[in-house]
């Protein structure tokens, strides 16, 4: 009884050896028939995780460089240098920058070249909104603020008492938004305190 239990964990064992080579062997074949594809598929995998590398790093560094040009501009706005530096690494923070300092320094011209940018919508919506803020003649309405222009727009024909423009004014104003109701309340008081 011995024997035979000994010829047939033999007989398993070479049965399992069988197997593992017949898998090797099936694999080979696989390899060899796709070997083109494989190599292929490791090399464009190997250049995708380099290029992401190499840009990560240079974006990086070009942030690196848009800040320290930044913090210059912060210490000496006269700073040309910075300002042209900051200009070709960033041009999203350049326009803030012009942006910011137009505002403090009321410059309209600088104001109407934010306006008329395409780096950053909601930048130039809000510098639109102050060149009409500050040039009273002017009627120029931003798309995300013409809300707000309106509202405003409203609020000074309540002070002039002039209700039923007003009225209209505040009837513009977009159902959805939220100076809907603050529009609503200055309607109901007629601007009264």
């Amino acid at each position: 009884m011995g024997l035979k239990e000994n010829i047939q964990a033999v007989k398993e064992e070479i049965s399992t050896e069988e197997q593992f080579l017949e898998g090797m062997i099936k694999g080979e074949r696989f390899f060899n028939r796709n070997k083109k594809y494989i190599i292929s598929a490791l090399v464009l995998v190997a250049l995708g995780a380099g290029w992401y590398a190499i840009n990560d790093i240079m974006s990086q560094q070009r942030l690196k460089v848009s800040n320290e040009a930044y913090q210059a501009l912060l210490k000496d706005a006269n700073n040309t240098t910075a300002l042209e530096t900051l200009k070709a690494k960033n041009p999203k923070l350049y326009t803030m920058f012009i942006f910011e300092t137009a505002l403090v320094k009321g410059d309209t011209e600088a104001l109407k070249t934010v306006s008329l940018s395409k780096e950053n919508p909601i930048l130039a919506d809000l510098a639109t909104y102050q060149l009409s803020q500050l040039d009273l003649n002017a009627t120029p309405k931003g798309e995300l603020l013409a809300g707000m222009v309106l509202l405003q727009e409203g609020y000074d024909l309540l002070k002039d008492k002039k209700i039923e423009e007003a009225r209209l004014k505040f009837a513009q104003i977009d159902a959805n938004s939220p100076l809907k109701q603050i529009a609503k309340n200055l309607e109901h008081y007629q601007g009264l305190k």
